[in-house]
Protein backbone atom coordinates (compact mmCIF):
# COMPACT_ATOMS: atom_id res chain seq x y z
CA UNK A 1 0.00 0.00 0.00
CA UNK A 2 1.37 3.64 -0.91
CA UNK A 3 1.41 6.40 1.34
CA UNK A 4 -0.68 9.12 0.14
CA UNK A 5 0.84 11.70 3.03
CA UNK A 6 4.57 12.91 3.97
CA UNK A 7 4.99 14.38 7.17
CA UNK A 8 7.58 17.01 6.14
CA UNK A 9 7.95 18.34 10.14
CA UNK A 10 10.92 16.45 12.38
CA UNK A 11 10.52 16.33 16.32
CA UNK A 12 13.16 18.70 16.35
CA UNK A 13 11.08 21.43 14.32
CA UNK A 14 8.52 21.36 17.22
CA UNK A 15 8.77 24.57 19.85
CA UNK A 16 10.66 23.50 22.83
CA UNK A 17 8.41 22.80 26.03
CA UNK A 18 8.07 25.30 28.31
CA UNK A 19 8.76 24.71 31.94
CA UNK A 20 7.00 27.61 33.37
CA UNK A 21 3.85 28.20 32.43
CA UNK A 22 1.10 30.98 33.48
CA UNK A 23 -0.17 29.53 36.50
CA UNK A 24 2.83 28.89 37.81
CA UNK A 25 4.36 32.56 36.76
CA UNK A 26 1.19 33.82 38.47
CA UNK A 27 1.32 31.64 41.91
CA UNK A 28 5.23 33.28 42.28
CA UNK A 29 4.53 36.77 41.39
CA UNK A 30 1.53 36.47 43.99
CA UNK A 31 3.81 35.31 46.40
CA UNK A 32 6.91 37.48 45.60
CA UNK A 33 4.19 40.44 46.48
CA UNK A 34 2.77 38.44 49.58
CA UNK A 35 6.39 38.24 51.17
CA UNK A 36 7.37 42.18 49.86
CA UNK A 37 4.15 43.64 52.01
CA UNK A 38 5.15 41.01 54.56
CA UNK A 39 8.51 42.83 54.80
CA UNK A 40 7.19 46.50 54.45
CA UNK A 41 4.50 45.87 57.16
CA UNK A 42 7.67 44.37 60.00
CA UNK A 43 9.30 47.58 58.61
CA UNK A 44 6.72 49.94 59.15
CA UNK A 45 5.92 48.40 62.38
CA UNK A 46 9.45 48.81 63.38
CA UNK A 47 10.03 52.48 61.98
CA UNK A 48 6.82 53.26 64.10
CA UNK A 49 8.26 51.70 67.57
CA UNK A 50 11.59 53.19 67.03
CA UNK A 51 9.60 56.89 66.36
CA UNK A 52 7.29 56.03 69.57
CA UNK A 53 10.48 55.73 71.46
CA UNK A 54 12.54 58.21 70.53
CA UNK A 55 9.40 60.50 71.08
CA UNK A 56 9.41 58.71 74.61
CA UNK A 57 13.15 60.40 74.58
CA UNK A 58 12.58 63.39 73.39
CA UNK A 59 9.59 64.00 75.98
CA UNK A 60 12.38 62.75 79.03
CA UNK A 61 14.74 64.74 77.78
CA UNK A 62 12.58 68.08 77.86
CA UNK A 63 11.41 67.07 81.39
CA UNK A 64 14.91 66.44 82.30
CA UNK A 65 16.22 70.09 80.72
CA UNK A 66 13.15 71.55 82.28
CA UNK A 67 14.12 70.59 85.89
CA UNK A 68 18.16 71.66 85.40
CA UNK A 69 16.91 75.11 84.33
CA UNK A 70 14.55 75.27 87.08
CA UNK A 71 17.51 73.81 89.44
CA UNK A 72 19.87 76.26 88.07
CA UNK A 73 17.92 79.40 88.82
CA UNK A 74 17.45 77.98 92.63
CA UNK A 75 20.32 77.76 92.95
CA UNK A 76 21.32 80.70 91.97
CA UNK A 77 18.51 82.44 94.05
CA UNK A 78 19.62 80.82 97.25
CA UNK A 79 22.75 83.50 97.83
CA UNK A 80 24.80 83.39 101.34
CA UNK A 81 22.86 84.87 103.96
CA UNK A 82 25.51 87.76 105.37
CA UNK A 83 23.65 87.66 109.11
CA UNK A 84 24.52 84.16 109.04
CA UNK A 85 28.02 84.50 107.17
CA UNK A 86 28.83 87.57 109.92
CA UNK A 87 27.73 85.04 112.82
CA UNK A 88 29.75 82.32 111.43
CA UNK A 89 32.76 84.84 111.55
CA UNK A 90 31.93 85.58 115.28
CA UNK A 91 31.39 81.98 116.42
CA UNK A 92 34.77 81.58 115.13
CA UNK A 93 36.76 83.98 116.71
CA UNK A 94 34.90 83.15 119.75
CA UNK A 95 36.07 79.81 119.58
CA UNK A 96 39.66 81.27 118.91
CA UNK A 97 39.46 83.17 121.72
CA UNK A 98 38.65 80.52 124.31
CA UNK A 99 41.21 78.48 123.22
CA UNK A 100 43.81 80.48 123.61
CA UNK A 101 42.45 81.42 126.66
CA UNK A 102 42.19 77.63 128.07
CA UNK A 103 46.06 77.55 127.08
CA UNK A 104 46.76 80.58 129.23
CA UNK A 105 44.95 79.64 131.99
CA UNK A 106 46.68 75.76 131.75
CA UNK A 107 49.57 77.98 131.92
CA UNK A 108 48.85 79.81 134.65
CA UNK A 109 48.16 76.63 136.00
CA UNK A 110 51.07 75.23 135.75
CA UNK A 111 52.67 78.23 136.90
CA UNK A 112 51.42 78.34 139.99
CA UNK A 113 52.03 74.38 140.48
CA UNK A 114 55.31 75.03 139.74
CA UNK A 115 55.26 77.63 142.61
CA UNK A 116 58.10 80.71 143.21
CA UNK A 117 60.89 78.42 142.27
CA UNK A 118 61.09 79.37 138.69
CA UNK A 119 59.74 83.05 139.40
CA UNK A 120 62.74 83.95 142.04
CA UNK A 121 65.34 82.83 140.12
CA UNK A 122 64.34 84.96 137.22
CA UNK A 123 63.78 87.40 139.63
CA UNK A 124 67.37 87.20 141.01
CA UNK A 125 68.97 87.13 137.57
CA UNK A 126 67.16 90.84 137.12
CA UNK A 127 67.21 92.18 140.51
CA UNK A 128 70.28 94.79 141.09
CA UNK A 129 71.54 97.39 144.54
CA UNK A 130 68.52 99.98 144.03
CA UNK A 131 65.50 97.37 144.14
CA UNK A 132 64.33 94.91 146.93
CA UNK A 133 61.11 93.49 147.75
CA UNK A 134 58.99 93.13 150.68
CA UNK A 135 55.93 91.07 149.12
CA UNK A 136 54.98 88.70 145.97
CA UNK A 137 51.87 87.46 145.17
CA UNK A 138 50.78 85.42 142.87
CA UNK A 139 47.68 83.66 141.15
CA UNK A 140 46.41 82.57 138.01
CA UNK A 141 44.36 86.17 137.54
CA UNK A 142 47.31 88.84 138.58
CA UNK A 143 50.69 88.95 140.08
CA UNK A 144 51.59 91.69 142.77
CA UNK A 145 54.99 92.63 143.92
CA UNK A 146 55.68 95.07 146.72
CA UNK A 147 59.13 96.23 147.46
CA UNK A 148 60.91 99.47 148.07
CA UNK A 149 63.39 101.58 145.18
CA UNK A 150 66.39 103.52 146.01
CA UNK A 151 65.38 106.38 143.47
CA UNK A 152 62.18 107.01 141.40
CA UNK A 153 63.96 106.16 138.29
CA UNK A 154 65.11 102.60 139.51
CA UNK A 155 61.81 100.81 139.50
CA UNK A 156 61.02 101.74 135.48
CA UNK A 157 64.55 99.91 134.68
CA UNK A 158 63.77 97.35 136.80
CA UNK A 159 60.12 97.00 135.32
CA UNK A 160 62.01 96.91 131.81
CA UNK A 161 64.10 93.83 132.84
CA UNK A 162 61.41 92.33 134.20
CA UNK A 163 59.09 92.00 131.44
CA UNK A 164 62.19 89.80 129.77
CA UNK A 165 61.21 87.12 132.24
CA UNK A 166 60.06 83.73 131.11
CA UNK A 167 57.22 82.61 133.80
CA UNK A 168 55.71 86.50 133.52
CA UNK A 169 55.39 85.91 129.55
CA UNK A 170 51.66 86.93 128.90
CA UNK A 171 51.40 89.09 132.30
CA UNK A 172 51.20 93.09 130.95
CA UNK A 173 51.77 95.30 134.31
CA UNK A 174 48.69 96.94 134.53
CA UNK A 175 49.30 99.89 137.26
CA UNK A 176 52.06 100.68 139.41
CA UNK A 177 52.11 103.52 142.50
CA UNK A 178 54.51 104.67 144.10
CA UNK A 179 54.82 106.12 147.56
CA UNK A 180 57.93 108.30 149.56
CA UNK A 181 57.16 108.79 153.43
CA UNK A 182 59.67 110.93 155.13
CA UNK A 183 62.94 109.46 155.40
CA UNK A 184 61.50 106.13 153.90
CA UNK A 185 62.64 104.84 150.87
CA UNK A 186 60.50 105.04 147.73
CA UNK A 187 57.65 102.29 148.23
CA UNK A 188 55.89 101.07 145.09
CA UNK A 189 53.32 98.20 144.33
CA UNK A 190 53.32 96.57 140.85
CA UNK A 191 50.11 94.89 139.77
CA UNK A 192 49.94 92.79 136.70
CA UNK A 193 46.71 91.26 134.86
CA UNK A 194 46.79 88.68 131.86
CA UNK A 195 47.73 90.30 128.28
CA UNK A 196 44.90 90.40 126.45
CA UNK A 197 46.47 91.75 123.32
CA UNK A 198 48.50 88.47 123.46
CA UNK A 199 45.99 86.37 123.78
CA UNK A 200 44.11 87.85 120.78
CA UNK A 201 46.90 87.54 118.51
Amino acid sequence: MIKSRVNLYSAALLPPKQRLHFKALTMAVVGLMMLSGLVYGLSALQLSQTQDELKVLNQQKSTLTSQKDELEIQVSKRMANPELVAKVAREEQRLTLKRLLKDELNNRTALISQGYSPLLTELAMVADNSIWLSRIHLNEQHIEFEGFGLQPSSVPRWVDRLKMADTLKGYAFASMTMDRGEDQPLAFKLTSAPDTKEATE
